[in-house]
């Protein structure tokens, strides 16, 4: 059994924001100061002894291709290891920021690790010679 729980707050003044007034094509003004900047908040609970979770998601502008941020964690498989491995990407175009890190889920050892500008990251995935 899980329980996901979502809250939305002004970024502006932490003012809690009902979501249920925006519409694809505005967002509702906060009622504490006019803002419509959010922040969202996500807790999930699972009641399971070897649940394995992932969270995936990408913050996109209407004037980009590419998403300003891509947040990829949780289980993948190694075909090095030939077993299931943490995995967590951070790929922030904003802040020029490439972080990755690979970890062995039975004894917790960091198998790769990459911390590095966005813009020295090349040569990798599908830009290998």
């Amino acid at each position: 059994m899980s329980e996901c729980h979502v809250t939305t707050a002004c970024s502006d003044c932490k003012a809690p924001i009902d979501t249920t007034l925006d519409t694809p094509q505005k967002r509702a003004a906060c009622p504490n100061c006019g803002s419509t900047k959010r922040s969202h908040d996500f807790s999930i609970a699972i009641n399971a002894a070897s649940a394995r979770v992932g969270l995936k998601y990408k913050v996109s502008s209407d004037d980009k291709k590419k998403p300003r941020v891509e947040v990829n964690s949780g289980a993948s498989h190694s075909h090095k290891l030939g077993k299931l491995v943490e995995h967590d990407r951070i790929i922030d175009r904003d802040n020029d920021r490439y972080f990755e890190k690979v970890t062995d889920y039975e004894n917790g050892e960091v198998i790769h690790h990459t911390d590095e500008p966005l813009s020295n990251h090349h040569g990798h995935g599908s830009a290998k010679k």
